[in-house]
């Protein structure tokens, strides 16, 4: 194949993963994956997997995988209510530059004097910052799952969305874990902790509202911001609403309190049951204040590992990518610990 085939067949793999390949009948989704494996045979020559066609055509196969996880990574960030609420986002592969700005949170007082002369004291106005995320790499690895497609025992489809959703739940996971770091140099006049009270957390709400001169938003994991919903009363919230606190524990439009809900997805940390966000900790940051900031540079590396490094004649697939995180607020927020 040629580099125009080898994208026209990431395009397909693409749309695949995204459920926007034309269905005839119900039955048609199979053969978008039927026509992914026999651009691969095509790739390979012939229409069987063998040790040597493998060898001789792997790289533009990867060139297909690296295509695509680079391309349908940022997709899920898209269409996130966390990450439009909290991350700001700059993508190298649509050419954007590793800088972000912090808007200004100096205040200027107007003072009283005499009249009639200059001589007063001055306020620098410190204008925005710019800065750069550390950017950093992480991998996945894999196995044999390239030729149990090719044997058709498997998906490609399948095997590509396991590697973006490994890469997914990683940046996610640091993401969300990074939130439990954000109240620990708040001023104490910003930080309340103890059990859960109604009246406390409004005049921490206030505060920040003050401070910043927006409107608030409370962030927290599904068990945190069950506990603001146990307040409730509920004979005055929309029938959706108590179906809603019934089921999930917490409502998000609507909780009692002069601020909206978004829910800190959960994650495990890795290799263990221990969850990686508090559930003890509730957030309350100015709207629309992207405190995350994320670098997605768009470049994947992927190698495939030869019998030198594995010790066996397995098919195997590593994938690497390089990103940068970093966490910055341009304006006061609140934090409330609950124990």
């Amino acid at each position: 194949m040629n580099m125009k085939q080898l994208k026209e067949l990431s395009n397909l793999i693409k749309d695949s993963l995204k459920n926007q390949v034309v269905l005839y009948s119900e039955n048609a989704s199979k053969f978008a994956d039927e026509a992914v494996r026999a651009g691969f045979f095509e790739i390979l020559g012939e229409e069987k997997l063998t040790w040597q066609n493998f060898e001789n055509n792997y790289r533009a196969i990867f060139t297909v995988m690296e295509n695509v996880l680079k391309s349908t990574l940022p997709d899920a960030w898209e269409s996130s209510p966390f990450f439009n609420q909290f991350v700001e986002i700059k993508r190298g592969d649509l050419g954007q530059k590793n800088e972000f700005y912090v808007e200004d949170n100096s205040v200027i007082i107007a003072s009283t004097f005499s009249g009639n002369h200059w001589d007063t004291d001055r306020q620098k106005v410190q204008g925005k910052r710019s800065f750069s995320t550390r950017t950093g790499w992480i991998y996945v690895r894999i196995y044999n799952d390239l030729e149990r497609f090719l044997t058709q025992n498997d998906s490609l489809i399948e095997m590509v969305n396991k590697l973006r959703k490994a890469f997914q739940n990683e940046i996610d996971g640091r993401i969300y874990a990074s939130f439990n770091a954000v109240g620990n140099l708040l001023p104490a006049d910003f930080k309340e902790t103890g059990t859960y009270d109604k009246d406390t957390m409004n005049n921490l709400i206030e505060k920040v509202q003050t401070y910043s001169q927006k409107e608030v938003v409370i962030a927290g994991t599904r068990t945190a911001l069950g506990q603001i919903a146990d307040g409730i009363n509920t004979s005055w919230i929309a029938n959706s609403q108590k179906e809603e606190l019934a089921t999930t524990g917490m409502v998000v439009e609507n909780i009692g309190l002069p601020a909206k809900a978004i829910v800190i997805p959960q994650t495990f940390i890795r290799g263990t049951t221990d969850f990686k966000v508090k559930n003890n900790l509730l957030h309350i940051l100015p709207q629309d204040s992207k405190i995350i900031k994320l670098y997605y540079e768009g470049e994947v590396r992927a190698k495939k590992m030869d019998e030198k490094e594995t010790h066996d004649q397995t098919i195997d697939i590593q994938a690497q990518l390089r990103y940068g995180l970093g966490v910055v607020c341009d304006s006061i927020t609140g934090c409330y610990e609950l124990v």
